[in-house]
């Protein structure tokens, strides 16, 4: 259970880094004004932040829930 849970939390990290980076905060395509460097959403930042802390709380979650007997 805790290789499956600490599986979907990084992957869960994963992509909600790379949907946050690419769609929401980087605009793909030549700078046409100042305006355009901005992100799409304002608190995308905040999603990718929080992407990568998933990601970092992913291991912990397999070392601090107790495995089967088998593991």
């Amino acid at each position: 259970m805790r290789i499956g849970l600490s599986a979907a939390v990084l992957v869960i990290g994963i992509v909600t880094g790379v949907v946050s980076y690419f769609v929401l905060a980087a605009p793909l395509g030549t700078p046409t004004n100042p305006d355009y460097s901005n992100p799409n959403m304002p608190f995308a930042a905040t999603l990718f932040v929080a992407s990568i802390v998933a990601m970092c709380i992913s291991p912990l979650i397999y070392e601090l829930l107790p495995g089967a007997e088998g593991e």
